[in-house]
């Protein structure tokens, strides 16, 4: 039987080389990214966004206090989608989230490329693959739920920045009742064996694949672990999305606590309408990693919409860039260290 396993061993080169294509497009859509950034700062002017951030003084590790709190709030949102046994320790879910997270912002392909890796480093607490697969596709769904409610509660508080709060009532109705059968429909379909359905698309694909096989019994694991949570624990799902939504509103007093900062304080209700409108406009970079430039020149036209001087809001999103590098690094740093150790 040796001599049978030999081909795939002098496959291996060919396999990978194929990832390459895919990261010269990752670095050159980070390049376009980087240049609508370069494009940004220079039709502002450095000398204000310097000015702005003088400001900040001896004050400026305040930036990072308001993300603290959001990490910690998803991560508790994020525990009530996994199995009671084994326990986390909350503490390494807190920085496993940020390892996945810090994945997600060097990747492109909607951000999912971490989904992954939260998924790896939960094995070394004794989470099976498929729990915790399992668990990752319902927090997401948990997450999208609450950003979505979120990105509708901005654009209410939008109208009635606008004084249109008659037809924005009417979009609210609108709105709600459209996430409900989004959410509810996403759980239905997690309850229906999705990974089994993919997994028969993909035997179809490479039906003798030795690989395809070795998966058939892991994805009827992740489907009976999806269908018995939304069975069990329907309520533990609204749990968890309070915990996003939760983090989803803090972010709106990291955009008040910034732009105090700064010297440039703005009311509450336009930090939410920033924030809420900011997570479309990054969401719609899907090949950029980490939104990067996109999300300065959309957040930076979003705040001059709402008359907010160009280098106060091109300062806010500078910030914010920096916060997620500090976060982002702290993140790939434990992902780095457990896979050290796992090496040794």
């Amino acid at each position: 039987m040796r001599p049978a396993e030999v081909p795939p061993v002098s496959s291996a080169p060919t396999d990978a080389a194929r990832p390459r294509p895919s990261w010269i497009r990752t670095g050159l859509a980070a390049l376009v990214g980087a240049v609508l950034l370069a494009v940004l700062l220079w039709h502002t002017g450095l000398d204000p966004i310097v000015d702005r951030l003088g400001e900040l003084g001896a004050r400026g590790p305040l930036v990072l206090l308001p993300y603290c709190l959001i990490a910690y709030v998803d991560a508790r949102g994020w525990r009530c989608t996994l199995p009671a046994v084994p326990r986390i320790p909350l503490r390494h879910l807190y920085f496993i989230r940020m390892a996945g997270e810090g994945v997600n912002s060097l990747t492109p392909a909607a951000a999912v490329g971490g989904e992954g890796v939260k998924v790896y480093l939960l094995r070394a607490w004794g989470v099976s693959g498929s729990d915790g697969l399992a668990s990752v596709m319902i927090s997401k769904t948990a997450l999208t739920t609450a950003q979505s409610f979120f990105v509708i509660l901005g654009l209410a508080a939008l109208f009635d920045r606008l004084e249109r709060r008659a037809l924005g009532a009417a979009w609210l109705v609108v709105l709600l009742l459209a996430l409900a059968g989004f959410t509810l429909g996403l759980m239905h379909l997690q309850s229906r064996a999705p990974a089994q359905t993919a997994w028969g698309w993909l035997h179809r694909l490479v039906p003798r694949a030795r690989f395809v096989a070795w998966l058939r019994h892991r994805a009827a694991a992740v489907d009976e672990r999806l269908a018995g949570f939304y069975r069990r624990e329907g309520p533990t799902f609204w749990r968890a999305s309070a915990w996003h939504l939760a983090g989803w509103l803090i972010g709106v007093l990291e955009v008040y606590l910034i732009m105090v900062l700064i010297e440039a304080p703005i009311p509450l209700r336009d930090a939410l309408i920033i924030e809420a409108l900011a997570q479309p406009i990054r969401a719609t970079a899907l090949i950029i990693p980490g939104g990067l430039g996109t999300q300065e020149v959309g957040g930076v036209a979003l705040c001059t919409f709402l008359g907010i001087p160009e280098p106060a809001g091109v300062t806010l999103w500078l910030l914010k860039r920096a916060r997620e590098l500090v976060f982002d690094g702290v993140g790939l740093l434990y992902l780095a260290r457990h896979t050290a150790r796992g090496g040794r």
